[in-house]
């Protein structure tokens, strides 16, 4: 790495609850209230002054350049800010794509974060935040990092109480989805189950994992585990080999199964990959406390 390139990692993120609370009028965005935590599992970030902005990545993300949130970061940032500046971006992966981790997102954050120092822009998490949020709801959390209560539109994020990390196994079974089509479906249903949000706060201040077990909800899986019978055997896989709670994440497919210590974590994980080759499992840590992440 030369001294003006910047490594970044780009850490994926769980939602240990998701509720979807109605519509905007105006514009159709949907109003959530989320508790979402940071997770150890990260891509790497490079950022290279250039005179244009250039992404790649590998293994390389299947999506038109202009449709690449980090890419598309970069053009906003440069936009917002006047400055007459490129970069080349690229990208270690190993989030999931499209995996409802906040991959994505959490790499147009880190482009964000890191194209403010390497250009000398000085914008404030703030600033950096509003132009974050008109390009996706999960990235003013992704550059947030830190464990919060998101609500609205994914623009009011406050830090949260918690006392201890926590581990989890998490698997990406092979399920293609639209999140634009799972709230569209969601919409279309008049009732489902709602997760208890203060009950997880106050879970998360005591540091007691089988109530944050117990406190684990996601209205989305009412439209995902009908149409994808994997994520309910993943689930439910989880907890018979020893996870305390299981839930799918963000839109999916991936699936979060909290367990009591990294090496629970890792027989869990074991026996996922030997049952399927086509699931990726990952034993991650909750960085719940900050303590952990650089």
């Amino acid at each position: 790495m030369s001294g003006s390139e910047l490594r970044l990692l780009s850490y994926a993120k769980v939602n240990l609850t998701l509720d979807v609370l109605g519509r905007r009028p105006e514009d159709g965005y949907h109003y959530i209230r989320s508790i979402m935590v940071p997770v150890s599992l990260a891509d790497e970030v490079y950022l290279h002054p250039d005179k244009g902005v250039t992404v790649t990545s590998q293994p390389a993300i299947p999506c038109p350049p202009e449709e690449n949130l980090a890419y598309r970061a970069a053009l906003a940032l440069r936009e917002a800010s006047g400055v007459n500046a490129g970069a080349r971006i690229h990208i270690e992966k190993r989030i999931p794509v499209a995996g409802g981790l906040a991959g994505g997102s959490s790499n147009a954050a880190a482009v964000l974060r890191g194209l403010n120092r390497l250009w000398g822009l000085d914008l404030t998490e703030e600033q950096l935040g509003r132009i974050g949020g008109r390009l996706g709801s999960d990235v003013p959390f992704c550059l947030f990092q830190r464990p919060a209560l998101v609500e609205g539109i994914g623009e009011r994020i406050r830090p949260i109480e918690t006392s201890r990390s926590l581990w989890a196994v998490v698997a990406y079974p092979p399920v293609a989805k639209s999140t634009g089509n799972v709230y569209r479906l969601l919409d279309e249903l008049h009732e489902f189950p709602r997760p208890d949000t203060d009950r997880m706060l106050r879970a998360l201040a005591s540091g007691d994992v089988e109530e944050v077990a117990a406190s684990l909800g996601n209205v989305f899986e009412a439209v995902m585990l009908p149409r994808h019978p994997v994520i309910r055997e993943l689930k439910e896989r989880m907890l018979a080999k020893g996870a305390v709670g299981a839930l799918m994440s963000g839109a999916g497919p991936s699936v979060l199964g909290l367990v009591h210590d990294r090496e629970s974590g890792e027989e869990i994980a074991r026996d996922l990959a030997q049952r399927t080759a086509a699931t990726l499992a990952f034993v991650v840590q909750l960085y719940l406390t900050g303590e952990g992440r650089r």
